[in-house]
């Protein structure tokens, strides 16, 4: 389960490394943790010298700007100088897609010409991108395009050298996710976020397995340390539930039943 494994201890310390995380999805369950996070990310970079794309709604951007003034980081001088760029993503989207499907020479050029603007010329050291595009398209019920434009966006990244920071409204303890569009979202990232407190998601985790399952060992604790994972980076509590899901499926449900009334319990 190495694999899978994240080397991060909190979101915090993951969205604020330089360069090791190449492309970032958020999972969220609300907007404030949405604009948490991605005020963070954006705050984090403008602070180091990078440029800074947002593109979202009009709504998470005027919040992520109220939330980078209260942090000190002046939105404001940051767009008059160049270093903060902010862009609709309805409107990206509804040009990607004109065409039946999404095309990869026009996203090609869609990406690479933003990223030249927003370079502009070197005067900023890297570039943090947070988009929108795909999750309002999965939003809008086009989810298959959603993740072709993740899977386009990961080969960008890494032509490029960006950071990119995506955030899904998506409900983490919905049972119909694990093995359909939650699975297929980490899948196509690098390293995801699960939730907005990493240890008291790994204690419900850890005690809702332990109350169904009971103590991990023999043919099971064999099965955990030979599975492999998602491929990409994750706390290790979402990769237990994803291990849970494949190798005891009938007490899935059972299981994260229990991890989403453990954590009500610790918000009360």
């Amino acid at each position: 389960m190495q694999e899978s494994q994240s080397r991060h201890a909190s979101w915090q310390e993951l969205l604020a490394s330089p360069a090791a995380a190449p492309h970032v999805v958020q999972i969220c369950d609300n907007d404030e943790f949405l604009v948490t996070g991605v005020a963070f990310f954006a705050a984090e970079g403008l602070r180091a010298g990078a440029a800074v794309l947002l593109t979202g709604t009009q709504e998470h951007v005027r919040a992520v700007q109220r939330a980078l003034d209260a942090a000190g980081a002046d939105a404001a001088g940051a767009a008059r100088r160049g270093q903060l760029v902010i862009s609709d993503a309805g409107q990206i989207a509804a040009a990607l897609l004109a065409a039946p499907r999404i095309d990869a020479l026009r996203f090609d050029a869609f990406f690479d010409g933003a990223v030249d603007q927003a370079r502009a010329a070197g005067r900023f050291t890297g570039l943090r991108w947070w988009a929108e595009i795909a999750p309002l398209m999965r939003d809008q019920g086009r989810a298959r395009e959603a993740l072709r434009l993740e899977e386009l966006a990961d080969l960008a990244v890494r032509r490029h050298g960006v950071r990119l920071l995506c955030s899904y409204r998506l409900d983490r303890f919905d049972p119909a996710a694990y093995g359909g569009f939650l699975e297929d979202i980490c899948c196509r990232h690098s390293h995801v976020i699960p939730a907005e407190d990493y240890v008291r998601h790994r204690l419900a985790v850890n005690r809702a397995i332990a109350e169904v399952l009971g103590e991990i060992r023999g043919p099971l604790l064999q099965s955990l340390l030979s599975w492999k994972g998602l491929g990409c980076d994750l706390p290790s509590s979402q990769a237990l539930l994803f291990w849970v899901r494949e190798t005891v499926p009938e007490r899935f449900e059972e299981v994260l039943s229990l991890v989403k009334a453990h954590q009500l319990r610790q918000s009360a």
